[in-house]
């Protein structure tokens, strides 16, 4: 007698991949958060894309539908020029260079670049992509937005010629 013939066996072969995907997308209904829209006066957390564990270039934060884009460019003197895209109008970016994981430095405001809000800049030091991390909030329509950053995205790699 084959096993394909029993008809159990048959029937279990059937049934258990629809019942794993009513289980799965059943435990997920019921367990799971709706996303709400953001409330004035609230703060809500910004996770890291994983681009920014590694030499992206860009590095972002989302949370929901509020996202930001971070890039930098090479200035002289050892100094990067951080920039900071929104998809949403900022009031205001402020941010802080975290070294070693001592938080010592005070939080600087960021100069925005265009008067829609989206664009925002910042003069930095030269952070150790290994060890330093940004710690970022933005405004925007009265609620705040936090993250932290590693700077890892901001590593220069260079090519053998």
């Amino acid at each position: 007698m084959s096993i394909f013939k029993n008809k159990h066996v048959l029937t279990a072969g059937v049934m258990a991949p629809v019942l794993g995907l009513i289980g799965y997308f059943g435990i997920n209904a019921i367990v799971s958060e709706e996303p709400q829209v953001a409330e004035a006066g609230q703060s809500y957390l910004l996770i890291e894309k994983p681009n920014c564990r590694y030499s992206s270039g860009v590095c972002g934060l989302k949370n929901v539908d509020f996202e930001l884009t971070l890039s930098y460019e090479w200035l002289e003197n050892d100094r990067m020029l951080l920039k900071v895209i929104s998809e949403n109008p900022l009031d205001g970016v402020v941010m802080a260079l975290v070294k070693n994981g001592v938080d010592e430095n005070q939080p600087t405001e960021m100069r925005p670049v265009s008067t829609s809000g989206l664009d925002w800049s910042l003069d930095i030091a030269h952070p150790d992509p290994e060890n330093d991390r940004l710690h970022v909030v933005a405004s925007s329509n009265k609620t705040l937005y936090f993250g932290d950053v590693a700077t890892k995205f901001t590593r220069v790699e260079t090519t053998p010629e």
